[in-house]
């Protein structure tokens, strides 16, 4: 009888230690955490584009732009920087007064961008490595 409850004691141990060096959920977690090192990118200089409001008269945004990636794609954003660029300036020149006018408006923009980013890459280079489109700073006139 001590010899099977000692056997059950190293068993334990043993299930115990396996657990802990490495098939923990929370080791998983981390490395998953470590795989996806996200990265900020601003972009230079801020953007000024001009826009159509009411009646055709043309107004103006004045946005600085960050966008978030991860470590591992940056490097496709740095390397097609005019396209991203070109993408940013044709869809903001699109928008109309209510689509740049109060905090909702801005938000959609934003996602929007990101869309539009995302879209002008994938043509290019295949891939959608913009996580986020974010604003600085964002001025109309």
């Amino acid at each position: 009888m001590h010899c099977l409850l000692n056997g059950k004691k190293h068993l334990l141990l043993i299930l115990t230690c396996l657990f802990t060096l490495g098939l923990s959920p929370s080791s998983y977690a981390e490395d998953e955490a470590a795989a996806v090192t996200p990265v900020y990118i601003e972009l230079e200089p801020d953007f000024i584009v001009n826009y159509s409001s009411t009646g055709g008269r043309l107004s103006y945004i004045k946005t600085k732009i960050s966008l978030r990636s991860d470590s591992s794609r940056e490097g496709v954003i740095l390397a097609n920087m005019p396209i991203v660029r070109d993408a940013l300036v044709m869809f903001l020149s699109s928008r109309e007064k209510e689509q740049v006018t109060g905090a909702i408006a801005r938000e959609e923009t934003r996602a929007a961008a990101k869309v539009a980013v995302n879209e002008a890459l994938k043509e290019e280079t295949g891939t959608e490595p913009v996580m986020d489109v974010l604003f600085a700073s964002f001025v109309t006139q």
